[in-house]
Parts: C-alpha cells; sequence; structure tokens
C-alpha cells in the first residue's frame, strides 16, 4: 500500500497551538463598570414600571411622538444600556 505524502519520516512539525503564544489575560475592569450596569437594570425596570402608573400615563398621554409608550420605549433603552455595561465587565 503506498504511504499518503503528509507523512515525513519521523519529522514531527509542531502544531499551530504549539508554536504561538498563549493569550495574556485580559485587564479587569474598573469598578464603576458592573455598579454602573446593575444601576441601569434597576433604574431601566423603575422607570417601565413608573410608566403604567395611571397617574404618570395620563400626564404623559398628551406627549408628542411615543405617547403612552414612553416608559416601555425608555426603559428598554436603559435596560439594553445596563447590559451593554456588563457584557464588557471583566
Amino acid at each position: 500500500m503506498p504511504q499518503s505524502k503528509h507523512r515525513r519520516s519521523g519529522k514531527n512539525r509542531p502544531r499551530r497551538y504549539q508554536t504561538e503564544e498563549p493569550e495574556k489575560n485580559p485587564t479587569p475592569s474598573p469598578t464603576w463598570v458592573p455598579a454602573t450596569g446593575a444601576a441601569l437594570l434597576v433604574v431601566g425596570t423603575l422607570i417601565i414600571l413608573v410608566g403604567y402608573l395611571p397617574a404618570v400615563s395620563e400626564v404623559t398621554r398628551s406627549w408628542p411622538g411615543f405617547g403612552s409608550n414612553w416608559g416601555l420605549i425608555g426603559g428598554f433603552v436603559v435596560l439594553a444600556t445596563g447590559f451593554g455595561f456588563l457584557t464588557r465587565w471583566r
């Protein structure tokens, strides 16, 4: 049976993972990053909840633009920003 062309009579080639330097550990995030992310999650939840209170929704219904959905839209924007902060946390 013919031998494969990939064999090299006893010569071992170093593999790619053996020749590259290992990755250095990334620098840890500042302490304000997780605190800001958690605070934004809480604030976003509060904005959504406050937006559905009857007294608040009566006032905001006359606002142009979002109508009575300002709390939902604003809350989700703040929540998304909080999640964005927490994905950068190391």
